[in-house]
């Protein structure tokens, strides 16, 4: 049985009374909605509102009504309404507010938008080829805001770069390549996009929503509006799930100016069918790999690239390309490398962050390319990773010295637990991977204030969004720092950009590393006035006391005691409320600038850590039918704060990745998202889900709060490229494509044998794509 930890969110989600966006509401608001185009490209011939805008109390914005012509998280390239062209299907063209639902309905039927469609593109691949349309025609003339290489349909472009690339094919024996596919899917959060906009008296704007990053949400708002950051107010709901995407704005902006113009507050709320078609999914990528592999079995040498599809606008796709490069080698010294990652228009919904980001693609590619490699080697997959793990002083490819890396004993926990060696039946085996990834940084800042009945309150802007990083881990920490018991630490107020410090935001599993790190520092410093004030009324030295269970003890004198409360009202009268605020900057990683491009934005894994999943499958070669019997992943946690909460980040994070490994795809039709409901889009449920056992794996970061590492991504980076490896082995055909349907495995058992042999063609598929 698990052992027991505190929750602080828990009897507000269980007892119904915690309120999220579509909870909100305020006394005269009206219903927002968005009218959105119906063709994937094409140019705008007529915008009609006129009889949406001539119902009684409904408010209408277009595009004459915004300040700015266009924002983006990198490039400026995505008109928060569109104007003269089209570039996707479900493109917001107006937004209209009205008092009620059925109105609503009305007046958005009422207005009439019509464009002349033109030939869209919808493939990634062909978006790069000499005679492919641009989707943004004016793209030079976008300003940006982080320079990044643009040309043509590439928006983005990633380059990492270590040793002699060519002499080293040059030199191989063995010369292997593969091309993987990954599809867009949707990151699953229960809860859509919802908020509610109100005008403050004094003009100012004042915004909450079930979002990520306060923060971030208040910049682009602020931008999209015309005024200054400090006008707009940001405060999170409680939060449905986000996985990344509720990270940037989602309907806020459309709340905004429809309370500006209306004078009253605007509530908006997502469809199912919106979620789907017009949110921002994970990207649909392409990945290419060319391996060279000397007499030995080394890999000598590796080029990769992936491609991943942006979709209309940039969004933060060149941001998440960066990261993708650094993950070429996966958790393996390989000295020659050159990875590229471009970020790519096509005439599709735009992408975005998803829960470990550029990762199931890459490690996708990376851990079914070391199996292909092993192969046709004619030796054990385990091996040939062996003999290429990161050992302690290595290398990585950008040049990042790595310290104490655990994949060895991650690799070895794992495979005994999945009884790696047994014999199977025919239809039966067992696949895994390998990865590592990164804590992400970014600022933070945390409040700690010893309240006058002992307990402790924490003030910050950072987001609990369901992972339990505040609700649990931050909690945790400041109350062993206090000596206080869980139930005795209240969040105060989170995710309000009015009230708390500046804080990146709940993504990367950033949250309790980087707030953590704040909220312990704001601690001591607590502990230091409550040690002064209690010195004074104890008459011993400041040294001589702990605290312990609530109290102010002096050490070896358990009898001589104080309550945290006592202490607290005496300090209020004597000099003042206990409390103090503290800020949080993670150390910077060294690196080889030499071996980073120009327009890298990610160019260090912060705080590594190292995982190893193993899946045991049965594939049915009548139906294609793949059963998962059982699932182990091992991850490097750092210290596990609280171990049942770790549990449960990587039990959640497997199963979102079996989506994507066995069900989920956003079907793309020449730029339309075929399946707009649930119904359709298929996501893993509690039925889908197989046994699983988690392994934490503790190998203290030197940075983080007691050395823990981020914990929320990893999990979801490799079941992909495991329950590939492993379908592979149990079918004796080569899986390069995600999702593995039923109808996909039998495509692969009805096609005729395979060849193992090497590719010697230096003129190869990765060259020409190139």
């Amino acid at each position: 049985m698990a052992e027991k930890f505190h929750r602080s969110d828990a009897r507000g989600k269980v007892t119904g009374r915690a309120v999220y966006g579509v909870d909100l509401y305020a006394p005269h608001m009206l219903l927002g909605g968005v009218v959105r185009a119906r063709i994937p490209r094409g140019r705008i011939r007529r915008v009609d509102t006129s009889a949406a805008e001539a119902m009684d109390g409904v408010t209408v914005v277009t595009a004459a009504d915004l300040p700015v012509p266009a924002y983006g998280m990198v490039v400026n390239d995505q008109p928060p309404l569109a104007s003269a062209f089209i570039r996707f299907a479900s493109e917001p063209v107006v937004v209209v507010a009205a008092p009620d639902r059925e109105t609503l309905a009305a007046a958005m039927g009422a207005v009439v938008v019509e464009a002349d469609a033109e030939a869209g593109v919808f493939d990634v691949e062909a978006a790069l080829g000499d005679g492919s349309a641009l989707v943004h025609t004016d793209y030079q003339g976008y300003s940006t805001v982080f320079e990044t290489h643009r040309d043509g349909n590439i928006n983005g472009r990633s380059v990492v770069t270590a040793g002699d690339v060519d002499a080293a094919f040059a030199e191989a024996t063995h010369v292997l390549e593969g091309r993987y596919v990954t599809p867009r899917v949707h990151q699953g959060y229960i809860e859509p996009r919802a908020c509610l906009a109100t005008v403050a008296p004094d003009g100012s704007y004042e915004v909450t929503t079930s979002t990520q990053n306060p923060f971030g949400v208040r910049g682009t708002l602020a931008k999209i509006l015309g005024v200054p950051e400090s006008r707009v107010r940001i405060s999170a709901s409680t939060v449905g799930g986000g996985f990344g995407g509720k990270l940037d704005v989602t309907l806020e902006h459309f709340a905004a100016l429809l309370a500006r113009k209306s004078g009253r507050p605007v509530k908006m709320v997502s469809s199912r069918a919106e979620e789907l078609a017009s949110a921002n999914p994970r990207e649909n990528s392409v990945v290419l790999i060319r391996s060279a592999v000397d007499a030995a079995g080394r890999i000598i040498g590796r080029e990769v690239t992936c491609l991943l599809d942006s979709g209309a606008y940039a969004h933060d796709t060149p941001f998440i390309a960066s990261v993708a490069t650094l993950q070429a080698t996966g958790p393996y010294r390989i000295d020659n490398v050159r990875s590229t990652a471009l970020s790519v228009y096509t005439n599709t919904q735009p992408t975005g962050a998803y829960r470990g980001p550029s990762g199931p693609q890459m490690v996708l590619a990376v851990e079914a390319h070391m199996d292909e490699i092993a192969r046709h080697l004619g030796e054990d997959p385990v091996a040939l990773r062996r003999r290429h793990f990161f050992q302690p002083g290595d290398v990585a490819l950008n040049g990042q010295v790595i310290t104490s890396p655990s994949i060895a004993e991650c690799v070895d926990r794992a495979l005994e637990a999945i009884e790696y060696d047994r014999p199977r039946e025919p239809g039966t085996a067992v696949g895994f991977a390998c990865s590592w990834w990164t804590t992400t940084a970014g600022p933070a800042g945390a409040t700690a204030l010893l309240e006058g009945d002992g307990t402790v309150s924490v003030i910050t802007g950072a987001t609990e969004i369901g992972s339990g990083a505040l609700a649990t881990g931050v909690v945790h920490l400041v109350a062993e720092r206090m000596g206080v018991s869980p139930e005795s630490v209240r969040l105060a107020a989170t995710g309000d950009t009015g009230t708390g410090a500046f804080d990146f935001g709940a993504q990367g599993s950033r949250t309790t590393f980087n707030v953590g790190n704040a909220v312990l520092e704001a601690c001591d410093l607590v502990r230091a006035q409550v040690f002064a004030e209690a010195a004074e009324l104890l008459e011993v030295g400041e040294g001589d006391l702990e605290l312990i269970d609530g109290t102010v003890q002096v050490r070896g004198l358990p009898s001589v005691t104080l309550q945290l409360s006592a202490v607290a009202q005496s300090a209020l009268n004597r000099r003042g409320p206990i409390h103090a605020s503290a800020r949080y900057v993670a150390p910077p990683t060294e690196y080889n600038p030499s071996c980073v491009g120009p327009h890298h934005f990610y160019p260090t894994f912060n705080s590594p850590s190292f995982h190893c999943h193993a899946v045991e499958v049965a594939v049915d070669e009548e139906t294609g039918r793949i059963e998962v019997l059982r699932y182990v992943a091992a991850q490097d946690v750092g210290k596990a704060l609280v171990p049942p909460a770790v549990e449960g980040q990587i039990q959640g994070g497997v199963l979102q990745g079996l989506g994507l490994a066995l069900y989920e795809e956003e079907v793309l039709d020449r730029g339309l998202v075929r399946n707009q409901s649930l119904d359709t889009y298929k996501l893993p449920t509690a039925m889908e889900t197989p046994p699983l056992e988690c392994i934490l794996v503790e190998n203290a970061s030197e940075d983080g709060p007691h050395g823990a590492k981020g914990v929320g991504e990893p999990p979801i980076i490799l079941p992909g490229a495991a329950i590939a490896n492993a379908v592979t082995r149990a079918i004796g055909r080569t899986t390069r494509e995600l999702p593995l349907t039923p109808q996909r495995v039998l495509e692969h058992l009805r096609a005729p044998a395979e060849s193992w042999a090497a590719s010697t063609n230096q003129e190869s598929q990765y060259d020409r794509a190139r």
